[in-house]
């Protein structure tokens, strides 16, 4: 005798994204200085997005990534790996640690000592 499973009916990712925005928390940036491997920052945005990280700065001094987010989130590279968790969070690079401490300074995100840990 052959059972059929009541299937749910799939939401889209879009819809899904829209649904878990307003948890996100706006004050929590994650910086990532100078990575090794470029190819490993698909796998840090999909970390910080499941940790509700609105945001990811990448000081980049190699500038492997392009400075537009949108061409970031074209980039099939990171896409992949971010499992397309990239289309979801704001990315923002930087060319020093120096430029990216300034930016979160004047929205003030850290405090104007600059001590880095």
């Amino acid at each position: 005798m052959e059972t059929l499973e009541a299937q749910k009916p799939r939401v889209s990712v879009r819809k899904r994204a829209a649904a878990v925005k307003s948890f996100r928390c706006k004050n929590l940036v994650a910086v990532v200085e100078d990575p090794n491997d470029i190819r490993n920052i698909g796998t840090v945005i999909r970390n910080a997005n499941a940790l509700g990280v609105e945001r990811v700065y990448i000081v980049d001094p190699r500038k492997a990534l392009p400075d537009d987010w949108q061409q970031m989130r074209q980039r099939k590279s990171l896409s992949e790996t971010s499992v397309s968790a990239v289309k979801w969070t704001f990315v923002k690079r930087f060319d020093s640690t120096d430029a990216c401490l300034s930016h979160l300074e004047k929205h003030g995100f850290c405090p104007s000592s600059r001590r880095r840990i």
